[in-house]
């Protein structure tokens, strides 16, 4: 597919916060259309690019989203964010994120502001050249989805709720908004505290400068959200000894100078994996998290991943990117306290953990705990905690449930695949596309601890491993002519840099070391 650079957003980006905040203007609604998908988010947008691309037939598609303008999540965001991952890997099909002409493309991280705007643009370019159209300011009941699966048979459309007393006839429902992140703006800390007596908020909150009274900060969370909590406070000049960084559990952090997929990092781990002598060793690794540890490791000695101790060994992984000067800037801050989760803070500031430990504020102001702003990072981004059922297959038919079939960078790819495979239309049943789309399913475990869900597990490989399950899809998509050629130079296929026949030679051997174990 050719590319579409993105040189009208880079031109009004000036422009680009004014036109996000204006409300959109409702026209009438159509009668009845082929898609209605909820959700102006990555995964929407993304889906909704690839099927219009490449469906053979024209086709009609309604978007609908509770903000006024495309971006999703990007819009509650805090001011300060950019992509961890390159501009290159983020965005939709179709268009570039990277500014055309940009020296070192792989490098550019697009700001919250520039990925606004660029949704903005790659939705005004799908609606000039398809019959599609985005509604803002639109909220769409989800529970309207409970009774899909008991319409007659012969029912084609089906008639959907929206807000402002609308509906509308759509042959099929797209949930674009399965993979919305938890933000700490929407998602209230599970510690306890009081706010008459300590200033508690979410990271958003660091952009402004109404904290006049404020002398130190506590970090509370060790992901992403916490490590830009982390650089911003730095960059604005506090000083480290005014930072304490609650980290509960320490995380493998991804390198940006020589970042990895996570198909090239499952190779590695069965590569090393055969190198072991012993047979009842190997068993013995692949039946543990070693399994797994053992990539890292061999990953960190080739400069493809960090930590943030050297002489603690994460437990995490959650994909968060730095750069060595990066990573160096965050190790400037040494209050770093690793006692598990916060349970509650104390009026004078002490924090109370899950373990039963406690640790009074380190300064010594005569009142610090009026002089320390609690910063909540721990909302945990892909606990996906608006889901509390088990999740509907991808496809069904009348709905389309995007789920995490491939994984990050952004989940971007993940709309685009669905998307490919849709506009396959009858060449593909609804079941054979399912048996392409294998996906987690939510951790009961994890959704009914006290403090809530904490993800990220380094944990054991098995079937259902999400990083087994990608390579399964990825495998079957191979065996598939049509997304085998698609993959090919796909500008967010995580393995667009490689041939497409060492693609399959990876994926060969990776799955041939799975099967012996019965992994596979």
């Amino acid at each position: 597919m050719h590319l579409l650079p993105t040189t009208a957003f880079a031109a009004s980006l000036a422009l680009g916060m004014a036109l996000s905040a204006a409300p959109a203007s409702r026209a009438p609604l159509p009668e009845r259309v082929d898609y209605l998908v909820i959700g102006g988010g990555a995964t929407g947008m993304s889906f909704c690019d690839t099927l219009l691309h490449h469906a053979p037939s024209p086709l009609s598609v309604l978007m609908v989203d509770e903000h006024p303008h495309p971006g999703g999540q990007w819009h509650d965001s805090y001011d300060f964010v950019r992509l961890h991952q390159p501009s290159s890997m983020y965005g939709v099909e179709s268009a570039k994120l990277e500014p055309e002409g940009c020296e070192g493309g792989e490098e550019h991280r697009a700001t919250r502001e520039e990925i606004l705007q660029y949704y903005d643009e790659v939705c005004r370019g799908l609606e000039e050249r398809y019959n599609f159209r985005f509604v803002g300011d639109t909220s769409f009941d989800m529970e309207q989805l409970e009774a899909l699966d008991a319409d007659p048979p012969g029912e084609e459309y089906r008639r959907y709720n929206l807000s402002g007393d609308c509906s509308i006839l759509a042959r099929k429902i797209v949930d674009g908004r399965y993979l919305q992140p938890d933000l700490p703006v929407h998602i209230a800390p599970k510690f306890q505290f009081n706010p008459g007596a300590i200033r508690c908020v979410p990271v958003n909150s660091l952009a402004s400068d109404s904290h006049s009274t404020t002398k130190h900060y506590v970090v509370i969370g060790a992901g992403k959200t916490g490590m830009d909590a982390i650089v911003h406070l730095l960059q604005k000049g506090v000083d480290p000894e005014d930072i304490v960084w609650i980290v509960p559990n320490d995380a493998w952090i991804t390198a940006r100078e020589n970042t990895g997929s996570c198909m090239e990092f499952l190779h590695d781990c069965t590569t090393a994996l055969e190198k072991e002598p012993s047979e009842e060793k190997r068993r013995a690794i692949i039946q543990s998290s070693e399994f797994f540890q053992r990539g890292f490791l061999e990953w960190e000695k080739q400069g493809r991943t960090y930590r943030l101790d050297d002489s603690i060994l994460p437990t995490k992984f959650k994909d968060a990117t730095l750069s060595t000067s990066e990573l160096a800037f965050i190790q400037r801050v040494n209050r770093v306290v690793r006692n598990g989760r916060v349970k509650s803070i104390g009026d004078d500031g002490t924090l109370q953990f899950e373990d039963g430990t406690a640790m009074p504020l380190p300064w010594s102001d005569t009142d610090a705990a009026k002089a320390t702003l609690f910063v909540h990072c721990s909302a945990g981004a892909f606990n996906y905690s608006k889901h509390a059922k088990k999740p509907p297959p991808v496809f069904s038919r009348h709905r389309i449930s995007i789920q995490d079939v491939y994984g990050t960078p952004g989940f971007c790819f993940v709309g685009s695949i669905i998307g490919k495979l849709e506009s396959l239309g009858a060449k593909l049943t609804d079941s054979e596309k399912n048996a392409l789309c294998l996906s987690p399913s939510l951790d009961a475990s994890q959704a009914q601890k006290p403090l809530g869900p904490s993800g990220g597990d380094v944990g054991v490989i098995s079937a259902d491993h999400g990083y087994v399950q990608r390579l399964s899809n990825l495998k079957s998509w191979l065996d598939v002519p049509a997304i085998r050629d698609w993959l090919v130079g796909h500008r967010l296929f995580n393995l667009k840099q490689s041939q497409i026949g060492d693609v399959q030679a990876m994926v060969t051997e990776t799955w041939a070391t799975l099967g012996q174990y019965l992994i596979v």
